[in-house]
């Protein structure tokens, strides 16, 4: 192993570490679960040419509308990554101030996975204003087989990387979303999408045409049953999104992706430098058969 992979590895330990500190006097309230899942929304980009960690994990959904259908458990081995999903804000509307602290964090390393279909249908709500706007406000699709795990990660252009505030990372380091193939109705569209992470805040807002119909809906799961804390399980549990295809410009960064995980840290998946390229999809927020996220909006 070459000096600057073993100088990488170490300071991905390190960053463990600090992900170990206790979290005390964090100050930083949550948001009710509707207020943060009004506003989840995530541009992805391509990922290619790394490596599949061949892990085994056992996913059991969280969402309650999944939950109360009784879907079992599924093993799923993860594939090589395919998508960066980092949070944006469409259209000028930024997220209020008690959410935007929460949000901006959230990035996803999507890995691929496979499975068996569902075949379920389900009526989705669209969360977010802009998108109902647009699409209307319900939609029904039809979830078909799995695509991809998606896992928290933190983003940066060299190690170590910045953490999250803690309480931050005590929510979305157990935010992680099962994808699924859906069939869905023909849409088209335009909006105009700004980055959130502070990583990226320096590039300017690009409008995207969206369409022509939705491809994934992305709901919370937990791995190897562990479960999320009672403090931030009613947002998880909630956080759904349907995604739709997108046409913008690439990304063309290569950046360091850490896992904030803690069952994938507890495995010592180590960073990895990869390069993120071409636009592929905006994840919107939605509520499935009407089990709309509890408090005010």
């Amino acid at each position: 192993m070459s000096d600057p992979v073993i100088k990488a590895a170490l300071r991905g330990l390190a960053f463990v570490a600090v992900l170990a500190l206790p979290a005390a006097g964090t100050g930083q309230p949550l948001p009710t679960p509707r207020q943060f899942v009004d506003n989840l929304d995530l541009r992805c980009y391509t990922i290619s040419n790394q490596p599949a960690p061949g892990v085994n994990l056992r996913l059991d959904h969280l969402n309650t509308v999944f939950v109360k259908m009784g879907l079992l458990p599924e093993q799923v081995t993860l594939q090589p990554p395919q998508d960066l999903c980092v949070p944006v804000f469409k259209n000028s509307s930024e997220p209020p101030n008690n959410v935007l602290p929460f949000i901006e964090w959230l990035d996803w390393k999507c890995y691929g996975i496979t499975g068996p279909p569902l075949n379920l249908p389900l009526t989705l709500t669209q969360l977010n204003p802009t998108i109902s706007g647009m699409f209307g406000q319900t939609t029904q699709v039809t979830v078909r087989e799995p695509q991809q795990l998606c896992v928290p990660v933190v983003k940066s252009f060299s190690l170590p990387p910045t953490p999250p505030p803690p309480a931050v990372l005590a929510l979305v380091q157990y935010l992680d979303v099962k994808c699924y193939r859906v069939d869905s109705p023909t849409v088209s569209g335009r909006v105009t999408l700004n980055h959130l992470n502070p990583l990226l805040t320096t590039l300017p807002g690009e409008t995207v045409a969206i369409g022509p119909a939705a491809k994934q809906l992305c709901v919370p799961v937990e791995k190897n049953q562990n479960v999320p804390p009672t403090s931030v399980l009613p947002i998880i549990q909630y956080s759904d999104v349907l995604c739709y295809p997108i046409t913008g410009n690439p990304l063309n960064l290569t950046l360091w992706l850490t896992h904030l995980d803690p069952v994938l840290l507890a495995m010592h998946l180590p960073p990895e430098h990869v390069p993120v390229t071409t636009s592929d999809k905006l994840c919107v927020p939605v509520a499935k058969n009407n089990m709309l996220p509890p408090g005010s909006p």
